[in-house]
């Protein structure tokens, strides 16, 4: 396999999402939701989704798949 320019660019992109995560777990920029799970059977809630989302300085939500593609990175 030959190193090019798009290896170059996804290891760029990989590395500033990674350095951006450090830096938001060090300012606290994550944020607990729960999320029910409702019983169709019943309509009662029967379990409870924790998800943990991360927003940035400028206040958006940063995409999962973002983190998804970092998590596969790391491994």
């Amino acid at each position: 396999m030959i190193f090019d320019e798009s290896m170059y660019v996804r290891a760029q992109e990989a590395l500033h999402l990674e350095t951006e995560l450090r830096r938001a777990m060090e300012q606290k920029e994550f944020a607990l939701h729960y999320q029910p799970i409702v019983s169709l059977e019943t309509g009662r809630v029967t379990e409870l989704e924790a998800l943990l989302r991360w927003k940035s300085p400028d206040g958006d939500f940063i995409p999962r798949t973002n983190l998804f593609l970092l998590q596969k990175k790391q491994g």
